[in-house]
């Protein structure tokens, strides 16, 4: 990428809009003065440095660079890396071996999980068979209220349990690297919305090798946009709805609530886009198109996960769970309302990055076969 450091990135990334807010910068800084706001995004917290100078970087170091997700040529460069090629215009949601629905036949992950329940089952796999010995993930910080999530590291079944479900405020993933490394751990998963999981794509393609080697698998989550955690509480009360009575969420074109009385409650989205989180605006990425496998429920049916299998670990992945009867697996073309979601939703996505919006005529993407 030539001569670019910290100064380049504030400036075209951070200061431009474009920042997702990923932390993968903060994480691969490798002298630790990049800190992370409360605002979800990057900062210089080097003493004496200007926001955006850094002592390290004008002495050559490009390692933020080079670790972030949406600098530069950052699509066209992660899918030659992962894929060989670059994406079409007939691939909205980007490049995929196979789409799937897929569901637990694990009766715990199923009562606990978000959707079919397949990233659970797979950090479980993962952690019990030793292909990981740890996951980055997130979980609710109850000081702070119910459904407000931080990132964290999980290292067990009962720790995978207690994390599952979906929550959607931000929760910068990749930032608990820095627990992962105090604890010794070296094989993890990362699990993590769109923006962060094309993390598995920058740091091979930039060579950022130290934690290109600890990352074993990245799960990319299905994501137009996340709320702020004031503002979800907020269209709730204009509901009637105290959210410290809320025991789940999903959004489906709609956002569903169930609380602790046993009602269920749907409220339309257009009360909670004033509380967009600032980094999702321009996001183009809806589908996790960097992600070794990427999930989400938005099938006709709740009880199922579509899944993309991307890469060839991904496949060896899913196909582990379905050899071992962990999980149960059909076609994605069996769930029509799924497929043109997939399609519609990436597209919209796409058109928010300044120049990459897809045409308009662009012929409907074909599907894979299964696994």
């Amino acid at each position: 990428m030539g001569e670019v450091h910290w100064r380049e990135l504030k400036r075209e990334v951070v200061d431009s809009g474009l920042c997702t807010g990923c932390a993968a910068c903060v994480m691969a800084c490798p002298r630790d003065v990049l800190g992370y706001t409360e605002d979800f995004f990057p900062v210089q917290v080097g003493e004496g440095m200007a926001h955006d100078q850094c002592v390290i970087g004008d002495k050559g170091c490009d390692i933020c660079t080079r670790a972030c997700p949406r600098f530069r040529d950052w699509e066209s460069d992660l899918d030659t890396e992962l894929f060989g090629r670059q994406r079409t215009a007939e691939e909205p949601y980007g490049i995929a071996r196979s789409i799937l629905l897929i569901r637990t036949t694990d009766e715990a992950i199923a009562k606990v999980g978000q959707d079919g329940g397949l990233v659970s089952t797979l950090l479980v796999w993962g952690l019990e068979t030793g292909r990981i010995d740890g996951a980055l993930t997130s979980q609710i910080v109850t000081d702070r209220g119910p459904f407000d999530a931080a990132p964290t590291v999980v290292t067990d079944r009962q720790g995978v349990l207690a994390t599952a479900g979906s929550r959607y405020t931000y929760s910068a993933n990749p930032l608990a690297m820095a627990d992962a490394e105090a604890a010794g751990l070296k094989n993890l998963a990362l699990v993590g919305m769109s923006c962060q999981a094309s993390i598995n794509g920058s740091l091979p393609a930039y060579n950022v090798n130290k934690y290109k080697r600890k990352v074993a698998l990245t799960i990319g989550l299905l994501c137009s946009k996340t709320f702020t955690y004031e503002g979800q509480q907020q269209v709730l009360a204009d509901h009637g709805i105290d959210i410290a009575e809320v025991v789940k969420i999903n959004i489906k074109g709609r956002y569903q609530v169930w609380t602790r009385d046993g009602s269920y409650h749907e409220i339309p989205l257009k009360p909670f886009h004033a509380y967009t989180r600032p980094g999702c605006k321009l996001c183009p990425d809806f589908a996790a198109q960097h992600a070794d496998i990427s999930t989400g429920g938005i099938g006709a049916d709740d009880n199922w996960t579509l899944t993309l299998v991307r890469t060839g670990r991904g496949e060896e992945w899913i196909q582990g769970l379905l050899d071992e009867g962990l999980i149960e697996a059909r076609p994605g073309q069996s769930d029509q309302v799924a497929m043109n979601l997939l399609t519609k939703l990436s597209t919209v996505s796409r058109k928010r990055w300044p120049g990459g919006a897809l045409p308009e005529t662009a012929a409907r993407p074909g599907l894979l076969p299964v696994v």
